[in-house]
């Protein structure tokens, strides 16, 4: 430690400080640096969680988003085996993907389609049945509800599947 007097003109004031070594002062402001690096990255993880958490608990089960038009829309669904990872829109094809995981046995994916993100219909504007697939193969699957939101489907799948995919004739409008 280097001990130096330092004049400031100001009676009275004990004008003596001590000065760190360089090497000490280095690892004091890489340490001071590495801990605000470091809370910095865990407030915006934090915080970038919770904005764009992927699923959630509602009543039908569980809640995921598909990213339509600029913003999130939420779509509820429930799983029986395995994981919904994560659903996105091809808009070119009126197809809405659903990625899963399925490591263990056959199940079922029942899943909530709103009007305004996909729909299916024929002539006349009726209701007609969705073109489903899992892993690029014609799928066994049930309408069990429908209403003017939305229409919700039971999707079977087996052991080792990894995406669904729900055909409709008509995807969310561009805004």
């Amino acid at each position: 430690m280097i001990k130096k007097t330092v004049s400031t003109g100001l009676s009275g004031i004990d004008n003596t400080f001590k000065i760190q070594s360089p090497k000490k002062l280095s690892l004091i402001a890489v340490i001071i640096t590495s801990l605000i690096l470091g809370a910095t990255l865990l407030i915006s993880t934090i915080s970038v969680h919770s904005s764009y958490a992927q699923n959630s608990t509602s009543a039908f089960g569980q809640v995921t988003s598909v990213f339509v038009n600029g913003k999130n829309n939420p779509l509820k669904y429930s799983i029986t085996t395995g994981k919904l990872l994560g659903v996105v829109e091809d808009k070119d094809k009126t197809t809405l993907i659903a990625v899963i995981s399925t490591p263990s046995d056959k199940g079922t994916l029942n899943i909530e389609l709103p009007r305004n993100i996909i729909d299916n219909k024929g002539q006349s504007n009726a209701d007609t049945k969705y073109t489903v697939h899992v892993d690029g193969k014609d799928a066994t699957f049930r309408e069990t509800s429908n209403n003017p939101t939305a229409r919700t489907l039971s999707i079977d799948f087996n052991k080792d599947a990894r995406l669904i995919e729900i055909i409709g004739t008509q995807a969310a409008l561009s805004q």
